[in-house]
């Protein structure tokens, strides 16, 4: 859906002069109640048993100001009716200032959120931003395996243009630049636990891994303890990734060209990875429990426990992949597995 800026302009303005009139109108609400209350109540008080206390005057104009009028308490005095035909009028008036104001105020944002023209308030959720092509397949991915794994995480993308149509509807959607800060904070990247940042729609592939590489940098500036994950066109580009302050970055040249190369002697071996990845088979295990243990006995335990199939130890970023059998589990180490 494409919606003028001129428009977007008028719904802001719309917005600042409805959150202010909601303030007056509650403000003028507060003050007809109770100075109404008690006006009602030092005039009928005495005469009147339905105005034997403050809290009944209350109860009374806010009967009469919203219309619900049960009749259980009524002015006995000419003097009260005189002050309560004032106090209809007026207060019903101010209600329906108030409620069409917060009407007008909840509209506005239904409408600059479905163009995610707001700030989000969500925290430790997972920020995806790229070409929306591929963002839109990683993101469908991402809530697969969260519902295999029976994880619950928020999920946000925020692009430059328009929400894609087929974008799902419980994820939430930010218009914005994500090389603007203020845009950035829009979308929470100073809260988020995950940044998924894939390369854009660039016909130069150096110019598209430059802005990859950018985006990390500004990202780890806002939010040192988030995860970033990247992905490269160039493999020559992953370290320079890497020190700008990725936590983890892809080369798809680098991974096709093994797998493809791989496939010469191995025949279906290709096939038979991405289908253990697509699938969500391969995984990390923490391996603090088994601390100590040998890797065969921890093999043989996590098969029996879990019906994993341990094939390798994640050490100091590196992967040991099926070890001796005498290899003993350190602090710090996680599990690779097949589930």
């Amino acid at each position: 859906m494409i919606i003028p800026i001129t428009f977007l302009k008028f719904l802001r303005k719309i917005r600042k002069i409805a959150r202010s009139t909601i303030l007056y109108s509650l403000i003028l609400f507060l003050i007809i109640l109770f100075v109404g209350a008690l006006a009602m109540y030092l005039i009928e008080h005495g005469k009147n048993p339905g105005f034997n206390n403050y809290f009944n005057a209350v109860w009374f104009v806010m009967e009469t100001i919203t219309t619900v009028g049960y009749g259980d308490v009524v002015p006995n005095t000419y003097l009260g009716k005189l002050v309560d035909m004032i106090i209809m009028p007026v207060g019903i008036a101010t209600i329906s200032l108030l409620t069409a104001s917060i009407a007008t105020e909840l509209t506005n944002v239904a409408i600059m959120r479905s163009v995610g023209h707001h700030t989000t308030s969500k925290g430790r959720h997972i920020i995806v931003i790229g070409d929306s092509d591929k963002a839109l397949k990683v993101i469908s991915i991402i809530e697969e395996l969260m519902n295999r794994r029976g994880k619950v995480m928020d999920i946000l993308y925020i692009s430059n243009g328009d929400k894609p149509p087929s974008l799902p509807a419980d994820i939430e959607f930010i218009r914005g630049d994500p090389f603007n800060t203020n845009d950035l904070l829009r979308a929470g990247a100073d809260r988020a636990s995950t940044v998924v940042i894939l390369p854009f729609n660039d016909a130069d592939v150096k110019a598209a891994d430059a802005k990859v590489i950018l985006l990390i940098m500004s990202i780890r500036k806002l939010n040192p303890n988030a995860y970033i994950i990247a992905e490269v066109l160039n493999e020559a580009d992953r370290d320079y990734a890497l020190r700008a302050g990725a936590n983890s970055v892809i080369s798809l040249g680098s991974f096709t060209t093994v797998m493809i190369a791989n496939e010469v002697f191995d025949r279906g071996l290709s096939s038979v990875l991405i289908n253990i990845v697509n699938r969500g088979n391969l995984g990390l295990m923490d391996a603090d429990e088994y601390v100590g243990r040998q890797f065969i006995e921890v093999m043989q335990l996590v098969k029996s426990r879990l019906n994993y199939l341990v094939i390798g130890v994640v050490r100091g970023g590196e992967v040991i992949l099926n070890p001796g059998n005498d290899l003993v589990i350190q602090s710090g180490d996680s599990l690779l597995v097949i589930k």
